[in-house]
């Protein structure tokens, strides 16, 4: 049986691995609370989440958390979050932390997951990109946190496409 590579001998892996981490609490802790019934949310993170929106001015979450159904695309985005890229958060993060073979396995979920994120976070920037009333501490803020919820799922759905396309192994292609 072969040994487990460490993830520090894998730093895409070692990357995707901490990304996927760190994003479970954001998801639990921020973003499921503008789809989660008011009365499930303790008071300390609601009053987090308050202050998250007064300090950035964030214009999705708040719109997440206030608005009318002109933000109903972004809680659709925030459902997805939920009940899709959640459990393979955990699923993905697993797999990478055993490392190949067995994370080879989950290779089709981390693409999908990837190309999903990458998609639903461009739209998000560009509203964030149009937004006015941004202070100019606000604007970097907002970007420094969510560019990089688009360039690591970006980067993993282009890397996940190159590992599933070697694992295919040479093919040929013929006119039918």
């Amino acid at each position: 049986m072969p040994r487990r590579v460490p993830l520090s001998s894998r730093p895409l892996d070692f990357l995707y691995f901490a990304f996927m981490l760190i994003h479970i609490p954001a998801t639990v802790l921020l973003d499921m609370q503008a789809i989660c019934p008011q009365h499930l949310i303790p008071k300390i993170l609601r009053d987090a989440s308050e202050w998250y929106i007064t300090f950035s001015g964030d214009p999705l979450i708040r719109g997440a958390f206030h608005g009318g159904p002109e933000f109903n695309w972004f809680r659709a985005f925030l459902y997805l979050e939920a009940f899709f890229q959640l459990p393979i958060f955990f699923l993905a993060a697993r797999a990478l932390y055993a490392g190949p073979p067995k994370s080879q396995a989950h290779y089709p979920l981390m693409l999908a997951y990837s190309a999903s994120s990458c998609t639903t976070t461009f739209s998000c920037l560009a509203i964030l990109w149009t937004s006015t009333g941004l202070t100019q501490f606000q604007m970097p803020l907002l970007l420094g946190s969510y560019v990089p919820f688009f360039l690591v799922p970006f980067g993993m759905a282009v890397d996940m496409t190159l590992r599933l396309t070697k694992a295919q192994g040479p093919k040929t292609l013929k006119a039918e």
